[in-house]
């Protein structure tokens, strides 16, 4: 959970009372995870839902560091490996990531990452180290140029640097600056 207070939502949003009665409704029901748990699905929901029946925010355009990463993820195309909307089924849960970072990943890979999640019960599983790489490399392709050079100065190694570069010439639009800096962060590795 968030840990925020009650006046911190009545500092962010125009009708907190709205809010908490939506998440409550969203977090009590089956879409987006089980039932009871909160999730980041649950959390695209509630910001749709909150939106859609006139609640709004109190910086408009100055959203929250949480805000913003919400809906950076809302504007990627998440699905399984199989391209599949549903990570639920019969024989267990299936990884769920954007579209991008599957294309960063190679088939043993992909396989990897799921049958980590497939083999366990919990909500949160973690994902394997080629996955987290390929998450985060394809992530810079929806980031303005200077806060995709900011992120490749924290990202270290041969694989992850290798797929961040894939992810700016393969995904993205290859900015020049995004390059360089990758190349700059090779040279300090």
């Amino acid at each position: 959970m968030s840990g925020k207070s009650a006046e911190d939502y009545a500092r962010d949003y125009t009708d907190p009372e709205l809010r908490e009665r939506l998440k409550e409704e969203i977090k009590a029901g089956g879409k987006g995870g089980r039932p009871g748990q909160w999730s980041a699905r649950k959390s695209q929901l509630l910001t749709h839902e909150y939106e859609a029946q006139g609640g709004g925010y109190r910086h408009e355009g100055e959203r929250t560091a949480s805000q913003r990463h919400l809906q950076e993820w809302t504007e990627q195309d998440w699905h399984t490996a199989d391209g599949g909307d549903r990570a639920r089924g019969a024989d267990g849960t299936r990884r769920y990531l954007p579209d991008a970072a599957w294309e960063l990943l190679s088939e043993e890979e992909e396989q990897a990452t799921d049958a980590r999640k497939r083999g366990s019960d919990e909500q949160h599983v973690a994902d394997t180290d080629a996955a987290k790489e390929a998450r985060r490399a394809a992530e810079l392709v929806d980031v303005p140029a200077a806060e995709a050079r900011e992120r490749v100065r924290s990202m270290h190694g041969d694989s992850q640097l290798d797929r961040a570069e894939r992810a700016e010439r393969d995904l993205g639009t290859g900015r020049k600056t995004v390059l360089e800096a990758i190349e700059r962060q090779r040279d300090r590795d």
